[in-house]
């Protein structure tokens, strides 16, 4: 991701907060499944628009509004946080993905990653493995034998803020079936394509990778076991946690 790699490693984001509970009415709200919109008109006035919340710097800043989605290759979010996961394939290690995390968007789901990477909770992402290939899709990863999320088995996701718009997003996996849970539990995916924007409104999305996206396409790479897209090779994450920014 060449446009990305300038942009990302200069640091990371500022934050959006929750809409407040009375807005005029020149925005209108849609719910579909889990997800809560809210739809900027064309009549919102130029104190609410986006373009009116970034910084000097490019970075979006925190308001009292919030827009329906953020583009990080546009407007960045801040990092809170940023991860690694050394991973091997087939056994030989294949390098070291970095992920930078949006806690100040998505706080609850950049806890739980961080969390998870540094293994403080008494187990973590160290010796789980990335369990489903779908070439041009996602990779996903994390599950935990025996273990769930940081909060309990399952957390609510916290907004469908991010759009899916860039390769190297990552995003919780939803917990149960249909991908309309609205909730989440260790598991996450790494966004291969840059267009998918179906996942927008489903899925979570709460950080990206910053480095290590060549290790990203070893894995894209690696052959699969239909249906279910399971890796003929082992892919797993040998080592996690945090890097000091």
């Amino acid at each position: 991701m060449p446009l990305m790699a300038p942009l990302l490693h200069a640091g990371c984001m500022a934050a959006l907060l929750l809409p407040r509970a009375a807005e005029p009415l020149t925005r209108r709200t849609a719910v579909i499944g889990t997800t809560l919109a809210v739809l900027q008109s064309t009549q919102t006035s130029p104190a609410h628009a986006l373009a009116d919340k970034v910084g000097p710097d490019g970075r979006l800043v925190l308001t009292d509004t919030t827009a329906a989605s953020i583009d990080v290759t546009a407007t960045p979010p801040r990092c809170t946080s940023r991860c690694f996961l050394d991973v091997s394939i087939g056994g030989t290690p294949a390098g070291r993905i970095v992920v930078d995390l949006f806690g100040d968007v998505a706080p609850r789901a950049a806890e739980n990653f961080r969390a998870l990477c540094t293994g403080e909770k008494g187990y973590g992402y160290a010796g789980s493995t990335f369990y489903r290939v779908v070439s041009n899709f996602t990779l996903q990863g994390g599950e935990i034998e025996g273990q769930g999320s940081i909060y309990g088995p399952t957390f609510p996701h916290d907004n469908y803020f991010i759009k899916h718009n860039v390769a190297g997003l990552v995003s919780m996996v939803n917990s149960g079936k249909g991908g309309n849970s609205g909730t989440s539990d260790s598991r996450f995916l790494i966004q291969l394509p840059d267009d998918a924007g179906f996942l927008d409104g489903r899925y979570e999305a709460f950080g990206i990778v910053t480095a290590g996206m060549d290790v990203v396409r070893k894995i894209e790479g690696v052959s699969v076991v239909q249906p279910k897209n399971y890796p003929v090779q082992k892919v797993r994450i040998d080592n996690s946690g945090e890097l000091k920014q």
